[in-house]
């Protein structure tokens, strides 16, 4: 373990040892994958199957106990060659006897064949063209055998040729399944090549293995299993690359020159997540606070890093993690959580730490996080500024929150039940009004970024409306009116304490300013909640920017107790309030060492605040050879500032926006994000996750405004 460097550094637990977000690691059943291949003696064809299984198993694997193979041959391990000997292998292999939990995958891959009559069949080495009924096998008979077993999720991949062809027969017999399994079972089949195309024997296996690089890379799905959609986009993504990797011809290639592009054949469950398609690029996250607080607490890899480096790096959260100083505003925070009721503000200007402050309270005071015993030294601070275990009971980031999600959200994690009568704003706010109302435990519930939620104003008014009178300090009922004596409807009211978070201007700085309006509302905030206290991250944080800045260089090579004063006293005066400017200055200096701090030039830009940072951090990027130029890299960081909702996706989507931005294609743009975060740039930008991916924005919205200000003509922002 890494030497503790500073008053508290969080440590983190072991990912075997979390409670993983769905379950652990090994719960499920095994799969099964159930592969009838004919080869034909010819070595090329043989040598092709060989490396479509080699595919298969990057999505299936056969180790680890994901998955069970079993490949079809007769006992005597002869390749099969007659109907009937694929008969007697499908009854073998278990495959329509496949237990209801188990994952269940058929792949077939051999010759086929469209009739005249436009049935599709499995050729055989032994089928006669003249009597197809009796040598070859109906593919769909094969298709069912899989979608009519007992297997809630069933993959049938269909790679032969014209294999497309058999989808009116599937159509037709999805009538004669019972109508629970039509209605509960996820059922999906993928052709591999169109009526009157054939299977070129590598095909598929190139396209697999470059759809899991898609997967694994560039995709970032956040769930353990994919849709059928999700597989077939990613399919045809690949397909399209290699296409595209192709050697030009003069003319246009014809269409059945063209690589195949997979194409499922049952359309009803192809939006339906299912086991059989396990997502090989996910990565859980271990949960390190119960769900009800996870919107607002640390995440794991923030508390990792804490771990292994002590160090500032920008990070998801709003200010740094675990600093020195600040005491006497934990303290503030921490007596509040456990008064009868009230509501408090906590406001500053931008990068100042409010985030952190809250963020902080929720995180400590999380069984889950206080259950782990590698988390002890993050509870190693003054026991008057440590939260009581479980005392924020749910809290939520308003950032691109409307006020009925944020309510939906807040309601489900107090355990308030839901709205008898409907799911609309009013009903929410009805239904936690009435709850609140009602004796029960104390609950403390804390709401940040209150000014990064879509409609603030509209949100400040609706959201946080039924906790107006939950929070009202006792003795004193609506329009200063003395509440009831002790005893009455009001001594037995649930005990609330609300806990808010929004960005406001420093009253006496000209830099770091709030976003439009951010002022307008703290004033709301103070006339909806007229007993509220307000701590300001603000003011007079000098001192603390110097203990940060001292905690940070503490023990670094080069560094000696001269040269960290000194820096804390450079940067302390140069990042005029800003944890988050002192934490990019820290960055740059334990990069370079103390002779930074002897740069005039760099001097300046710590001044500057993030501009001149970033520029700082865009030239060591260049120089590191990360394979970037400044302007690609401006422009990626770019595209994520102007992203709406949670963040950009890479896949397409990141790509496309910075073309947009530069105005110009970005050459090979998904080895240049990759590059992107892998380099010390990568601080810049937070994750998250929106429609089951991963999603990129900038760390800060600070940041994000002057990206999306940063000019683009003239002079060289760099």
């Amino acid at each position: 373990m890494s030497k503790q460097r500073g008053p508290v550094v969080a440590v983190a637990a072991e990912p075997d040892a979390l409670q993983w977000p769905h379950g652990p690691l090994d719960a499920g059943p095994r799969g099964l994958l159930v592969g009838l291949v004919v080869p034909d003696g010819d070595p090329g064809f043989d040598d092709a199957l060989e490396q479509q299984l080699a595919a298969l198993e990057l999505w299936w694997p056969r180790g680890g106990g994901e998955f069970g193979w079993r490949l079809s041959e007769n006992p005597d391990g002869t390749p099969l060659s007659t109907r009937h000997e694929v008969e007697a292998y499908l009854e073998r292999s278990g495959l329509r006897a496949a237990e209801s939990t188990t994952p269940l995958v058929l792949f077939v891959s051999a010759h086929g064949l469209a009739a005249r009559s436009t049935r599709h069949y499995l050729r055989l080495p032994d089928t006669t063209d003249e009597r197809l009924l009796a040598t070859a096998v109906p593919t769909s008979a094969l298709a069912y055998a899989a979608l009519d077993s007992r297997a809630q999720d069933v993959l049938v991949i269909l790679n032969m040729c014209e294999s497309a062809a058999v989808q009116s027969e599937l159509v037709s017999l999805q009538d004669d399944l019972a109508p629970a399994r039509r209605e509960e079972a996820r059922l999906n089949v993928l052709a591999t090549t169109e009526r009157g195309r054939q299977v070129l024997g590598l095909e598929l296996a190139r396209v697999l293995s470059r759809a899991h690089l898609l997967a694994t890379t560039s995709e970032q799905i956040a769930h353990p299993h994919l849709t059928m959609s999700e597989f077939t986009q990613l399919l045809n993504r690949a397909a399209k690359l290699l296409e595209d990797e192709r050697p030009m011809r003069r003319g246009a290639r014809r269409a059945h020159a063209r690589v195949n592009i997979p194409q499922p054949l049952l359309t009803q469950w192809q939006h339906e997540r299912s086991r059989a398609l396990p997502n090989p690029g996910y990565e859980p996250a271990p949960r390190v606070a119960k769900a009800e607080v996870s919107d607002v607490a640390a995440t794991f890899d923030e508390l990792e890093y804490w771990l292994e480096k002590a160090s500032g790096r920008l990070d998801k959260a709003d200010g740094g993690w675990y600093f020195s100083g600040r005491t006497n505003l934990n303290r503030l925070l921490v007596d509040f959580i456990q008064r009868p009721r009230g509501t408090m503000i906590v406001t500053g200007s931008a990068g100042t730490g409010k985030s952190a402050l809250l963020g902080r309270m929720v995180t400590l005071s999380d069984p889950l996080f206080r259950s782990e015993e590698r988390y002890k030294t993050a509870l190693d601070g003054p026991p008057e500024t440590i939260p009581p275990p479980g005392a924020v009971s749910a809290a939520v980031s308003a950032r691109n929150h409307t006020a009925l999600t944020a309510l939906r959200q807040l309601g489900h994690a107090l355990g308030c039940p839901p709205p008898a009568e409907g799911d609309e704003l009013g009903d929410w706010q009805s239904a936690l009004e009435e709850f609140l109302a009602r004796p029960g435990p104390p609950v403390t519930v804390v709401v940040d970024s209150l000014d990064e939620a879509y409609d603030p104003t509209h949100f400040i008014t609706t959201a946080l409306a039924p906790f107006v009178t939950a929070t009202r300090p006792e003795g004193q009922a609506s329009g200063g009116v003395p509440a009831p004596a002790a005893g009455g409807p009001a001594a037995r009211r649930r005990r609330v304490r609300l806990l808010l978070g929004v960005r406001s201007a420093r009253p006496t700085a000209h830099h770091g300013a709030a976003p439009p309006g951010a002022d307008d509302l703290l004033t709301e905030l103070a006339d909806r909640f007229p007993h509220a206290g307000t701590v300001r991250c603000d003011a007079d944080p000098g001192q603390d920017i110097h203990a940060y800045v001292r905690v940070l260089l503490r023990d670094q090579e080069r560094w000696s107790p001269a040269t960290v004063a000194r820096a804390a006293d450079v940067v302390g005066v140069r990042a005029a309030g800003s944890f988050l400017h002192a934490r990019l200055a820290v960055e740059q200096l334990r990069a370079a060492g103390p002779a930074l701090l002897a740069d005039r030039g760099w001097l300046d830009r710590v001044g500057e605040g993030i501009t001149g940072l970033l520029r700082t951090d865009i030239e060591l990027a260049v120089a590191a050879g990360s394979g970037l130029t400044a302007t690609e890299a401006v422009g990626l960081l770019r595209a994520s500032a102007f992203a709406l909702g949670r963040g950009v996706a890479w896949g397409d989507v990141w790509p496309a926006l910075t073309h947009a931005v530069l105005q110009a294609p970005l050459r090979d743009p998904d080895e240049k994000i990759r590059q992107l975060l892998k380099s010390r740039l990568a601080g810049y930008l937070t994750t998250d996750h929106e429609d089951d991916r991963v999603v990129y924005r900038p760390a800060h919205e600070q940041l994000a405004q002057i990206l999306r200000q940063w000019p683009t003509t003239g002079r060289s922002p760099l």
